[in-house]
């Protein structure tokens, strides 16, 4: 019943619990509640609430209830500062898993997006190459490890320090955006039954760790609720544990761009399901910081592409027979010809990167288009497909013989750079009308045939015979050399030749 124990009327039959007997209410005192009961035996003796039961009247068990998710995943945080020493701490419940939390703290790429003060983050990796001294796929995610952060004021660069790694359980690292203030910041990963829970703490020393609290309440206690809006979430059901996945809506038959398109369009609609559902964290990172950007007003929403043209999965026309050098080729190839399909469809990141990375030095100019490679589930058709069985005098024939009808693949597809190089001047003659194109060779030849054929020139060769030809002034072959040192050696050894003349 609803009436409080303290209001039960007098006369009321009641039940000792220790013994079992019955007795009927006599009084009732307060503060605490007591009350005087009457025994079978007509004896009187003080009862409180839990030794006796009333008949008609439930006493419900008071327990202390907490919540194992607090509301909206808010934890405890708090931040103090004593003299020369600040600290802080933040907590935070995530509907995740430990390994897609885990995922998202250690992508120091992402951290403009949701990391207080950090306007941009980047790789310092001691590499030779330029490329890599910037590459979160080059950085090793290890104690000593070091990476640049840019932050949001004028301030130039800082170096960061990793300090502290246990995976999926805690990641450390020295901070600083300001000159005179460096932090230690560590994120510890708790899981609980419902999710993970993330503890952030930040802890500086020295006389200006007072700066480190700058918009403490503002903006740098709420850094994991940021994080939590572009985590994806787990609905960790029964169903999810014994094998059941997410699924998404058609994104595995589109490639990154149109995945990118499809869930932003989504979730500028107000269903965030897909983009939730994304399995590959880069995607779904660049998907969530163009999202940022529109709602900022510093992007356009991106059309939404055709699911009808996209309902088959690309597949990539490249032979499981074909190497990676091979497959870097053809696809290249593909892409400088507009059909940036095959390369989209490679599914090893490596191989796609140094692809992309190969068509950017096509495109500057710094590399050449590499030769189409030899199908081998396809019969060869060109010269480069029969250069096993042609001499190089024969295939430089062909090549500029099919280069003068206006194909020029033959001539690309030539392995060997001098003989293109003689290849290329030849074409430049006979466009200029000062040479004629070789004869076709006579492939009716059998195979068997031996066909005696004087070997390709070398280098030492080549540059003998294009310096003399620079001094008698015949400069067409030596500027259509591909080779630009070798170029610049027999430019200088002409200079050299004329002045000791």
């Amino acid at each position: 019943m609803s009436k409080a124990l303290n209001q039960i009327e007098l006369g009321t039959t009641c039940i000792i619990k220790e013994t079992g007997r019955t007795g009927t209410l006599q009084r009732i005192f307060h503060y605490p509640t007591k009350y005087l009961v009457e025994n079978e035996e007509g004896e009187f003796t003080y009862y409180s609430t839990h030794e006796i039961s009333f008949e008609g009247y439930d006493r419900l068990k008071t327990s202390l209830s907490i919540p194992d998710i607090p509301y909206e995943g808010i934890g405890a945080s708090f931040a103090r500062w004593v003299p020369f020493e600040s600290e802080s701490q933040v907590e935070h419940h995530f509907l995740s898993s430990k390994e897609i939390v885990w995922d998202m703290i250690t992508s120091l790429e992402l951290y403009n997006i949701w990391f207080d003060g950090v306007q941009r983050a980047i790789a310092d990796v001691d590499s030779d190459r330029y490329v890599h001294k910037f590459s979160f796929d080059k950085l090793d995610l290890k104690p000593g490890s070091f990476f640049k952060i840019r932050p949001a004021t004028l301030a130039p660069w800082f170096r960061c320090r990793i300090i502290t790694v246990e995976k999926e359980k805690e990641f450390g690292f020295d901070f600083q955006m300001m000159p005179f203030v460096t932090e230690y910041v560590s994120f510890k990963l708790e899981e609980s039954k419902n999710g993970v829970f993330v503890i952030c703490n930040r802890y500086s020393k020295g006389p200006f760790s007072f700066l480190a609290l700058l918009n403490w309440n503002k903006s740098k206690s709420k850094i994991l609720q940021k994080l939590a809006e572009i985590t994806p979430t787990i609905d960790l059901k029964e169903d999810d544990i014994a094998g059941g996945d997410v699924k998404g809506s058609g994104e595995p038959q589109l490639n990154r761009d149109q995945t990118v398109a499809f869930v932003v369009n989504k979730s500028l609609d107000g269903d965030n399901d897909p983009l939730n559902a994304l399995p590959d964290k880069v995607t779904r990172g660049i998907a969530k910081a163009l999202l940022v950007r529109i709602k900022r007003g510093s992007a356009e929403r991106p059309p939404m592409p055709d699911l009808s043209a996209a309902a088959a999965p690309v597949q990539a026309p490249v032979a499981a027979e074909l190497t990676q050098e091979q497959t870097i080729a053809l696809v290249v190839n593909k892409s400088l010809d507009g059909d940036n399909d095959p390369l989209n469809a490679i599914e090893d990141k490596v191989t796609r990167g140094k692809a992309k990375a190969l068509l950017v030095k096509i495109k500057r100019g710094a590399a050449e288009r590499p030769a189409m490679p030899e199908m081998p589930s396809s019969p060869s058709s060109n010269s480069s497909a029969g250069s096993t069985e042609l001499t190089s005098e024969q295939i430089f024939a062909i090549a500029v013989n099919k280069a003068v009808e206006g194909d020029m693949e033959a001539v690309n597809a030539i392995d060997d750079k001098v003989t293109r190089g003689k290849a290329k001047a030849l074409l430049v003659k006979i466009k200029r009308g000062t040479a004629e194109a070789p004869p076709m060779p006579d492939l009716s030849t059998p195979n068997n045939e031996p066909v005696i054929s004087e070997e390709s020139e070398t280098e030492e060769q080549l540059m003998e015979r294009l310096t003399a030809e620079g001094l008698k002034g015949n400069m067409e072959e030596i500027n259509s050399l591909d080779n630009k040192v070798l170029r610049g050696k027999i430019k200088a050894a002409i200079v050299k030749a004329k002045r000791n003349k």
